[in-house]
C-alpha cells in the first residue's frame, strides 16, 4: 500500500482526516477508499464547525465520488454520523 500522505494528496483530503483503507471494487471496477475524521474533528457541524451533541448514526457509511484515477472511477466511504447543532 502507498504511503497515507501520498493518498490524501492525491485524493484531495487534509489532514484532519485518516485513511483507513484502499480497495479495489470488483463489482463496480472502482477504488474505493475508507476514511474517518481524527478525534478532534468527531461530531462537529458540517456548517459552522461547532462540536455538537451526535442524536443519530446515519444510515451506514456512504460513498462520495472524488477525482478519478486515471480511468479508475474512485469513491471515498465513511460513517456520517449526524449533529445537533445548537
Amino acid at each position: 500500500m502507498l504511503d497515507a500522505n501520498l493518498w490524501r494528496r492525491i485524493l484531495g483530503v487534509d489532514r484532519a482526516t485518516v485513511i483507513e483503507s484502499v480497495e479495489e471494487d470488483e463489482e463496480t471496477d472502482a477504488l474505493v477508499v475508507r476514511v474517518r475524521p481524527r478525534r478532534p474533528t468527531k461530531l462537529r457541524c458540517g456548517r459552522c464547525g461547532v462540536r455538537s451533541p451526535g442524536y443519530d448514526r446515519g444510515e451506514g457509511r456512504r460513498r462520495w465520488r472524488c477525482l478519478d484515477l486515471g480511468s479508475v472511477m474512485t469513491f471515498l466511504e465513511a460513517d456520517s454520523p449526524r449533529v445537533n447543532c445548537l
